[in-house]
């Protein structure tokens, strides 16, 4: 009898696990569709890279 007590305990924890990743599961996807949808944050061009130290000397061998 003390078996099948502690195996229902087991069970109710189990459930209640699923019962609170479901819902946080919920909530990420609510935070996810609630974010701004900017197309022009998409859109925008991304910055040069800053030449590195390797670069120009390729540049100046390049240019001989």
């Amino acid at each position: 009898m003390k078996e099948e007590s502690q195996i229902e305990h087991m069970r109710a924890a189990i459930r209640g696990d699923r019962e609170r990743a479901e819902q946080a599961r919920q909530r990420s996807t609510e935070n996810v569709l609630s974010l701004p949808q900017t197309p022009e944050a998409v859109s925008e061009p991304l910055a040069e890279p800053l030449p590195g130290p390797g670069r120009g000397r390729l540049r100046r061998l390049l240019s001989r």
